[in-house]
């Protein structure tokens, strides 16, 4: 739906040209959507260090697809151009991140299934409209497999199903956020007195307009099918007539005027209904992102070697490093309550090494800071690093033994850190101070009854899963294959002619030899998170069985209930905490491997193309890469092709039809070369200027993938001889010294030779005259 980010609480990555390598984790309902994006932050400036330490230009996203053997004849708009899939690793989940549920699994709504049944139901099962292609001339099967496309796509939409699952995950994000928060409370945290606000308004606000959304739904789909009559006998009429091409052409122009038309009448049906909960659906993003910050700092405040005040109230925590000792500078937990300035060295430490390889490790957990608020002097913060985006708060104590400390933020701001610690000196946080009486939970639950508890005990099943880390061994277990993979991918694409990147042996050596030492960091984090995690599981095994054994009371029973619903989301928070432990022992190794297995995916994509394309490479020329685009031509239709950038050449082939070669320049002959971007659509489109003996002065090629950036930089170094410096296959000696003995001028008429002589290359004909001369 356009304008929406989050579905089901995880936001997909905003970051353009990142490799998006999906999370380990089922998507929970008390997934964090900050911390998918302080991930995402995190890759794109390591990615960027990457790239300025060692400059050689790869796509980190895969293609979407083979090579399309068959293309449309008149490129569609650019803003209906397929979007780019994420980064699917083998045996990976589909879309997002996300995995899908198993039969068993609870309704992603968290509500009874009967009603979730909206305007999809009884719809899903109709009969699609479908075009008879197989009659159809074969001038006319881009346009018929166009029009199917959008044909599908507007049955697809009818259903409102969409909308559907909208309202089922909002109903289950609200519901998780209140028990988020009770979650806290009860665990007596004390600030962020909004938070009730924010809830109780959210969810007053839903229960107001839930019915009208669904009523809503349920009466536009009714209405909206009802005008898809008239589109029987559209498709039925362009099947009588595909016997002509004649005939089927004003069929196709009047069936694409009406599926426009009712996609348009779509779209605002569905932006109507969709604002009637927009404000709801980003208060409980919210909430859960907060919630599930405030948890996790519950949890590290539980498990700290030192005792708080009896009047001592924690108000925030981060993870923070001590920065003054280089390389062994202590990492731990900054907290602030309303009394002191705490930090606490929290870290794993080599106890045994062999041969520079760590053996065996313990927990060191050391008070080192914990100064009262009246002895903080002054707070400021900076921001350091590569590109600045490192959050360091300087905090100057009047203790001369501590003096100026700085403290490395991580995943939080530390502007708004220099304004926590200025509130809580000036007594300012005691206005957040939550007030009990603003918010009835039991009020928001309703009545309780059997069907509840039986749903909760089946959380409590799936919930074990979650506390045993089970994706993360899973995405373990294919990380290795993956690793094991990469020699076969890479000898594969040698054999098939890839001769550039000589330096792709070594990185594919590089990154198999640290896997071992990495695999076992990171199942050693992951056995102690489990360790930690079961003690919380026996508990809240415990409370479910006290509860079952209540159920003949329903009102004595609703204590309990709720105790075990605040327990069951503190332990989902806890195991998101958890698994962000054990993804940094090998995160960023993760992303290399997929940024390589991507990498390959696109040569593999290349060379299908190459290996069926009208035209062949020259002997010792090597493609680089390849990727569909539209060539945009003023006052001509715009021609759908593939566009391939060799160490030599730049050409672009149209694909629609007989394929012919259509562009070709060296890469001499390209002047400047530079990227523009669709707002709207987020595609993008290569410009080039060209210089004499290119057959045409300017060229546009619309990119079918957003890889502008990864395109100029790719051409960038062709142009610089880079690629033709990183053979992986030495060019004969003798061969560069025929070229650089190639003749000048015709020998018949006299005339220069300007265009360049390319590796490979047997003959050159003259511009002016005709004649062909032998290299």
């Amino acid at each position: 739906m356009p304008g929406k980010n989050i579905r089901g609480g995880r936001p997909s990555s905003p970051f353009k040209g990142v490799s998006s390598r999906p999370s380990a984790s089922i998507p929970r309902r008390g997934a964090s959507p900050q911390r998918i994006v302080n991930r995402a932050v995190k890759r794109t400036e390591v990615r960027k260090s990457v790239f300025n330490v060692n400059p050689r230009p790869r796509p980190e996203m895969r293609p979407s697809a083979p090579p399309p053997r068959v293309m449309n004849k008149v490129g569609p708009p650019m803003g209906s151009m397929p979007k780019p899939q994420a980064v699917l690793r083998p045996g990976s989940p589909k879309g997002l991140g996300s995995r899908p549920m198993p039969p068993s699994a609870r309704p992603a709504s968290g509500i009874p299934q009967r009603q979730r049944t909206g305007a999809a139901a009884g719809y899903a099962a109709g009969t699609a409209w479908a075009l008879n292609t197989g009659a159809a001339p074969a001038d006319l099967s881009s346009e018929l497999s166009s029009l199917q496309y959008s044909l599908d796509e507007l049955h697809q939409r009818a259903s409102f199903a969409q909308l559907d699952a909208d309202v089922a995950g909002l109903d289950s994000n609200l519901n998780h956020a209140i028990n988020l928060l009770e979650g806290a409370r009860d665990a007596g945290y004390k600030y962020q007195g909004d938070l009730e606000d924010i809830a109780y308004t959210a969810m007053t606000r839903w229960q107001q307009v839930r019915q009208q959304v669904g009523a809503k739904i349920q009466q536009s789909a009714t209405a909206f099918r009802g005008q898809l009559g008239p589109m029987d006998n559209y498709v039925r009429q362009l099947n009588m007539s595909l016997g002509s091409s004649s005939q089927a052409l004003g069929a196709i122009g009047t069936l694409r005027n009406e599926i426009n038309q009712a996609l348009g009448r779509l779209g605002e049906l569905e932006r109507s209904i969709e604002s009637s909960y927009d404000e709801i659906e980003r208060a409980a993003g919210e909430l859960t992102t907060r919630l599930t910050a405030i948890h996790w700092m519950l949890g590290q405040a539980a498990e700290a070697s030192f005792p708080f005040e009896s009047d001592e109230n924690l108000y925030r925590g981060v993870k923070a490093r001590w920065d003054y000792e280089g390389d062994q500078d202590p990492e731990g937990i900054l907290f602030l309550t309303n009394k002191r300035l705490i930090f606490e060295r929290k870290e794993k430490v080599a106890t045994k090494k062999v041969l520079f390889i760590t053996t065996a490790k313990e927990l060191v957990q050391q008070l080192m800071i914990g100064q009262a608020l009246a002895n903080v002097k002054d707070a400021k913060a900076q921001n350091k690093g590569l590109f600045g985006h490192q959050d360091f708060l300087d905090v100057i104590f009047s203790d001369s033994k501590i003096g100026s400390v700085a403290f490395h933020i991580d995943g939080q701001a530390s502007d708004d850190w220099v304004r926590f610690i200025k509130d809580a000196k000036s007594g300012k946080i005691e206005d957040e101070r939550a007030k009990a009486s603003k918010l009835s939970f039991s009020d928001l639950t309703g009545e309780l009854t059997q069907a509840h508890i039986v749903e909760l005990q089946n959380e409590v099943n799936e919930l074990q899963d979650e506390m045993m880390l089970k994706n993360l061994a899973t995405e373990l277990n294919d990380l290795e294959n993956e690793v094991q993979n990469l020699g076969r991918q890479l000898s594969k694409l040698r054999g098939r002619g890839y001769a550039i990147e000589k330096s792709l042996e070594a990185d594919v050596q590089v990154l198999a030899a640290q896997w071992e030492k990495i695999k076992e960091r990171a199942h050693g984090a992951m056995d102690m998170q489990v360790k930690l995690l079961s003690d919380q599981m026996k508990s809240i095994q415990s409370q479910t069985a006290t509860l079952a054994g209540m159920s003949a009371n329903l009102a004595a029973a609703r204590p309990a209930f709720m105790q075990l619903k605040s327990a069951i989301a503190s332990a989902e928070a806890q195991a998101e905490a958890a698994e962000e432990t054990v993804l940094d022992q090998y995160d960023e190794y993760a992303d290399e491997i997929e940024s390589l297995h991507a990498h390959f995916a696109w040569l593999d994509w290349m060379m299908d193309a190459l290996a069926t394309a009208s035209f062949k490479l020259n002997a010792t020329e090597s493609g680089v890469a390849a990727v569909e685009a539209v060539w945009e031509r003023p006052g001509m239709d715009p021609e759908n092709g593939i566009l391939f950038l060799t160490e030599q050449r730049f050409l672009w082939e149209d694909r629609v039809g007989d394929f012919e070669l259509k562009f070709d320049v060296a890469l001499d002959q390209i002047l400047d070369i530079k990227e523009e971007e669709n707002a709207e659509t987020g595609m993008d489109t290569l410009v080039a200027s060209l210089g004499k003996g290119a057959p045409v002065p300017n060229a546009r090629f619309a990119l079918a993938q957003p890889l502008g950036d990864e395109w100029l930089k790719m051409i960038g170094r062709a142009r610089s001889g880079g690629y033709a410096d990183d053979r992986a296959v030495e060019i004969d000696p003798a061969l560069l010294e025929r070229i650089r003995n190639a003749p000048t001028q015709c020998k018949k008429c006299g005339g220069a030779f300007t265009a360049p002589v390319l590796r490979g290359q047997t003959e050159i004909t003259c511009e002016f005259c005709g004649t062909v001369t032998r290299i």
